[in-house]
């Protein structure tokens, strides 16, 4: 067991080691600017150093054709993180799901640690022979069905986001899950180690980039999209027949920072994200491209649709203590966005004046 155990030990760490080094790293220069992001990646992150310190024990204890308990340990710990990690990522998916949506997650994984548990007195789950190896039995590939339960969840997922619109998303996550299962394949049917750790370490590295970049395109205090998303998208609308654009603007936003301070200001663009949020329809994303402005922009959805969406905001705004001047424009066969966004900003120019003069008369 001397230098040739010494070179596989640093084989088998040396890349997802090195993954994990930098992420950790990312994570703490973000965590000023991201802080419920780096929130979110700390427990696979531990989960993921864990995981490589037990395999390396567990591949200690066959190299030394260990029968003990402490090698059951090892086996049983090795199995539930595995599963752990797999459950943190799904976790993150489902973020802004309800909590009984990700109680009812845990149940497949507290399972699976019931059953691998009774290793530790039975011989249903696994034990190791004389030669120190493995022998399973009856529940032994329990962690397998799960864990395979927990990628079709995941990728099920993925492909569910697709109706909001979050396709790169549904990319990430797809192909996540898909070498998660490939290398869980590859370390049962070959025997071999190492390879799944290296890849949940590249998975946690690929949802991590992905909800940076995402955090990239946001507005930090509303949730919606930010003025960089909005020239981006807008510029691959030109030439569309199927573009239908709302221009939003808040009214008094100076008078409420003057007299109630900005931290009612920032409340009440708050509040407005979210009233216009709760009514988009499917096809539409809200954008803040200034203080108190805001734009919907719709892209294939129905005129049905948009007709409906616009009568329950401009009912919400009526009811709301706040108001907005809103302007409506859709786009013609060959025509620039910019043409359209112009017209709808016109419109709610000329209906932010149609207030005003209602006010003084």
């Amino acid at each position: 067991m001397g230098d040739g155990f010494l070179q596989e030990i640093i084989q088998l760490n040396f890349l997802p080691l090195g993954i994990l080094l930098f992420l950790c790293l990312y994570l703490w220069f973000n965590r000023a600017y991201e802080s419920r992001l780096s929130k979110f990646f700390f427990i696979p992150m531990i989960l993921l150093a864990v995981l490589m310190v037990d395999d390396n024990i567990d591949y200690y204890f066959l190299s030394d054709k260990n029968v003990g308990l402490g090698h059951v340990l090892t086996a049983v710990v090795g199995y539930n993180v595995r599963i752990a990690l797999m459950v943190s990522l799904i976790m993150i998916e489902l973020r802004d799901e309800k909590r009984k949506v990700k109680m009812m997650v845990l149940i497949p994984g507290i399972v699976n640690l019931l059953i691998t548990c009774c290793a530790f007195f039975t011989k249903w789950v696994f034990w190791y022979g004389a030669d120190g190896k493995i022998v399973r039995g009856p529940l032994s590939y329990t962690p397998h069905v799960i864990s395979f339960l927990y990628a079709i969840l995941l990728f099920s997922y993925g492909i569910y986001v697709l109706r909001f619109g979050r396709w790169e998303e549904c990319i990430i996550v797809c192909l996540a899950t898909s070498l998660s299962v490939f290398g869980t394949l590859v370390e049962t049917i070959y025997q071999l180690r190492g390879i799944l750790i290296g890849v949940v370490a590249m998975d946690a590295t690929f949802f991590y980039l992905y909800f940076h970049i995402e955090n990239f395109k946001m507005d930090i205090l509303t949730g919606t999209f930010n003025r960089v998303s909005f020239y981006a998208d807008s510029q691959k609308l030109n030439g569309r027949s199927d573009v239908t654009v709302f221009s939003i603007d808040l009214n008094d936003l100076k008078k409420i920072n003057d007299t109630q301070g900005h931290a009612e200001g920032d409340k009440a663009i708050c509040n407005v994200a979210h009233l216009i949020q709760k009514h988009l329809a499917k096809g539409c994303r809200l954008y803040r491209v200034g203080g108190d402005e805001f734009v919907i922009i719709c892209t294939g959805t129905p005129e049905k649709a948009v007709t409906q969406m616009e009568q329950e905001l401009q009912t919400d705004m009526k009811a709301s203590p706040y108001v907005f001047a809103v302007g409506k424009s859709s786009m013609k066969k060959g025509e620039d966005f910019e043409e359209v966004y112009r017209r709808a900003d016109q419109e709610m120019y000329v209906h932010k004046k149609e207030l005003k003069k209602a006010r003084q008369d």
